[in-house]
């Protein structure tokens, strides 16, 4: 059955990574132009979510899971049951402690007050906390430090705690010695005492996530120093991450032109007003890179580490020029995720980003990428968002720029967001049905977004071939109910329909459209 979109239960607070909208929020995937995003986003979203049975059975003790975090709250009301209860978490193997709290923070965060917490489930090898839970504050992230376990704590993810004071995560850090991953991500307050804490504490350290705290760059020269297995850096959206800065960082470490970190695999600066200058000197020094996102800085001409090892590259509204973008993306045979969205944006820039004349990704640029993205057997992941020159001059039909890319390129993905490009057309999706290869098979995609396009329902029959798909985006398009129902019965795994702003789909409507489906489609 069909149901509406849950709003979140964490009271009062927005999610930190689901909801933001802002330049440097915190997304699942950070790569999407938000300037353009705001100027485009209607005032309200309209999405609308079913469930589809699962594949495969979950485990047993998954299912106990379920049913115990559904019934707490019952449980909770009778005295006699909830001292048992009590008692019973208290004799739950850590494994499972840290599974039974995942389930409990999703059906009934109000009842996981501080002590709460504290009693049962600070505990194990993975503490895991956000900003959702209204009952976590201070004092419950001090007690992670005086846990009895905290010699074990391997993984701690802190996430969007932005009124907790930096000193109070560094005394925390500064007792755990076995930590691996670090993930303090929208703790605005995070600076240069955590950091050192974990410098001299966490040797061990793999993992480092410092997105949107207040982290100074030169606070980085004793952990990039004293942690010799750091692999991923991840530093997006800090105010004070400039080329002045990161030359002091870079003058702490004594780095010359031999200083290598050889573990390094994955590096994040989003949205730092970086140059070329300083760019280049981190990427010559990270020879094995794997993933790379440099999305709104101000790179022009980045030089990837000569391996051709980057299975992930994020360069969303940077000024990389159409050439140059092309030259990079060749001979990267295991790329597997793409993201160039708004090419010639620039760093934050809104009104570059609503300009058509500043893009700079054309048709051309375009169809050459095609030709080398054919070589990457790997390919699961490619956006384009954004990019408003793409199909606004030139041939229209199957040999189109767009229809070409789609046809060769696209229908192999898992994940291909084309939202923004305003002069997409249906036609341009027909590749999806029809593969130039007799023996290609339906499309491998999972999620398409094709929000603000000109895509209306002539496009169903090729969306319809998408077996696989479990979300599809289509707000702001032309599409009507008329358009959709075929779409739904052909996509039997698609979960998730964003209609937001679809005039040919009732308003009433949107958010409810799978029952809408049932009741004036399906049944009938």
């Amino acid at each position: 059955m069909s149901s509406r979109k849950r709003s979140s239960l964490g009271g009062g607070q927005p999610p930190t990574k689901r909801r933001r909208t802002e330049i440097g929020s915190h997304k699942p995937d950070d790569d999407i132009p938000t300037p353009q995003a705001q100027a485009n986003a209607p005032s309200a979203s309209a999405l609308s979510t079913r469930t589809i049975p699962a594949e495969n059975l979950p485990t047993l003790s998954m299912i106990c899971v379920r049913v115990f975090a559904e019934n707490l709250q019952r449980l909770h009301g009778d005295e006699r049951t909830w001292e048992d209860v009590r008692w019973r978490l208290k004799q739950l193997p850590d494994s499972l402690s840290q599974k039974v709290f995942a389930g409990l923070r999703h059906t009934c965060p109000s009842l996981l007050q501080h002590g709460f917490i504290v009693a049962y489930f600070l505990r194990g090898s993975s503490i895991v906390l956000d900003e959702d839970l209204p009952g976590v504050g201070k004092l419950t992230i001090h007690a992670i430090g005086d846990m009895p376990s905290k010699y074990k704590l391997r993984e701690l993810h802190l996430t969007g705690f932005g009124k907790i004071a930096d000193t109070v995560f560094a005394s925390v850090v500064a007792k755990l010695p076995s930590l691996r991953k670090l993930n303090l991500r929208g703790c605005t307050k995070v600076g240069q005492k955590t950091v050192e804490a974990a410098a001299e504490h966490c040797p061990l350290l793999e993992v480092v996530n410092f997105n949107y705290t207040a982290a100074p760059p030169t606070s980085l020269a004793p952990l990039l120093k004293q942690c010799e297995h750091l692999e991923v850096l991840k530093v997006a959206g800090i105010p004070n991450w400039t080329d002045a800065t990161c030359s002091k960082l870079w003058a702490a470490l004594d780095a010359t032109e031999d200083f290598k970190l050889p573990n390094m695999r994955s590096l994040k600066v989003r949205q730092a007003p970086l140059s070329d200058a300083v760019v280049n000197l981190v990427l010559a020094a990270c020879p094995n890179l794997q993933r790379l996102d440099l999305s709104f800085t101000s790179v022009k001409r980045p030089i990837l580490p000569p391996f051709n090892l980057v299975e992930k590259l994020v360069l969303t509204s940077t000024k990389i020029p159409s050439d140059e973008l092309v030259s990079m993306v060749r001979g990267l045979a295991k790329l597997k995720t793409l993201a160039i969205g708004a090419m010639g944006g620039g760093q934050g820039s809104s009104a570059a980003i609503s300009n058509t004349s500043a893009m700079t990704m054309t048709d051309d640029s375009l169809r050459s990428l095609a030709e080398i993205l054919e070589g990457c057997p790997d390919l699961e992941r490619v956006n384009l968002v954004g990019n408003t020159k793409l199909g606004f001059t030139g041939r229209r039909g199957p040999d189109a720029a767009l229809a070409y890319f789609i046809r060769r390129v696209g229908r192999r993905c898992k994940y291909l967001n084309l939202a923004g490009i305003t002069s997409l057309r249906s036609s341009d999706l027909e590749g999806l049905a029809h593969p130039d290869g007799v023996d290609d098979g339906p499309p491998r995609l999972m999620q398409l977004n094709l929000n603000n396009t000109a895509v209306d329902d002539t496009a169903a029959p090729y969306i319809s071939a998408c077996i696989h798909l479990q979300t599809l985006e289509l707000a702001g398009t032309k599409f009507s109910s008329a358009g959709l129902f075929p779409i739904i019965d052909a996509c039997e795994r698609l979960e998730n329909l964003d209609l937001t702003s679809c005039r040919g789909v009732r308003v009433s409507d949107r958010r409810r459209f799978f029952e809408v489906w049932e009741e004036e489609w399906k049944n009938k």
